[in-house]
């Protein structure tokens, strides 16, 4: 018996599809703490000087792409390129990175963490239905 198969072509992903290798990974952007509200993010003395604004990254992909627990890595989307420390962690999955939100603030003249609005554009919108992505950022992570 000879399967019936449908060919689909959609013009408009084959840009997409390309940019799957240049950005491999998704940034789920926003990560919330039980623990804190804005205003403790600005003061690290309010978080025992613990390092919070960390991206969390799944154990094997931090063993394919060589990042080390605590060490720096590059976060880079097409808007930004930013450092920030590793956090080894099995909250994400595979393929995903998870960075917080509410950081990148200015305190005693240091800046604290990194902003995740410079990692996203007002213009990151489905395709389709042209929701905002916020959460939803593709990117690429490499070692510092």
């Amino acid at each position: 018996m000879e399967e019936d198969l449908i060919h689909l072509h959609i013009e408009e992903m084959d840009g997409w599809m390309a940019e799957i290798t240049q950005y491999p990974l998704v940034l789920a952007a926003g990560r919330h703490f039980p623990h804190t509200a804005n205003a403790i993010m600005r003061d690290p003395a309010w978080n025992d000087y613990k390092p919070v604004c960390t991206l969390l990254v799944s154990g094997e992909d931090s063993r394919s792409l060589g990042l080390k627990d605590g060490k720096e890595a590059w976060l880079i989307t097409e808007t930004s390129r930013v450092r920030v420390p590793v956090e080894v962690s099995d909250i994400p999955c595979g393929g995903s990175v998870v960075l917080p939100h509410d950081f990148g603030l200015s305190y005693e003249g240091k800046e604290r963490g990194v902003n995740v609005n410079q990692l996203t554009r007002s213009t990151h919108r489905d395709r389709i239905a042209g929701t905002p992505l916020q959460r939803y950022v593709p990117c690429r992570v490499e070692a510092a």
